[in-house]
């Protein structure tokens, strides 16, 4: 009799559980609606919440060039994985600016010639530090151009 109450305990599980068919057409929507309507399109971190469930999505920019899709995706999830844990973590961020000058004198038969150089370097340097667990990719799209293509993950909160 115990027996026969578990199973039919799991019969109602199974037939009240999503399918997978349904939680995946569930990401699809999720997938369309960031890429088109969403705040985040173009890149950036946002916590957003679909049916009853809260998601921190992250989409990415990379660069196309001679890139494969397989290679853009690889690089792609590398950045959203950041771009995440700088949304949770936070980011130490540092800059500097180093200006350098320098005078050359050249001198010939017909006079000396000075040339003045000034030029400024920029170095910016960030840094995220964690981990982060249950990532799933959300997808990629190309921009118009296929230029850039957009990468984008989640993890379910």
């Amino acid at each position: 009799m115990k027996r026969l109450l578990m199973l039919a305990t799991i019969a109602t599980l199974f037939m009240f559980a999503p399918t997978g068919a349904f939680a995946q057409d569930n990401i699809s929507s999720l997938r369309n609606y960031i890429q088109i309507n969403s705040s985040i399109a173009e890149g950036g971190t946002e916590l957003f919440e679909y049916q009853g469930v809260t998601y921190l999505i992250s989409v990415v920019q990379v660069v196309v060039s001679s890139k494969s899709e397989a290679q853009c995706k690889t690089v792609g999830s590398s950045k959203a994985k950041k771009e995440m844990l700088g949304y949770i973590n936070g980011t130490d961020i540092t800059s500097s600016t180093i200006l350098t000058y320098s005078e050359t004198s050249t001198t010939t038969l017909e006079g000396t010639k000075v040339e003045c150089k000034q030029e400024y370097i920029e170095s910016i340097k960030e840094s995220v530090t964690g981990t982060i667990s249950q990532i799933t990719p959300l997808g990629g799209w190309y921009s118009a151009d296929r230029s850039v293509y957009y990468f984008s993950i989640y993890k379910v909160i």
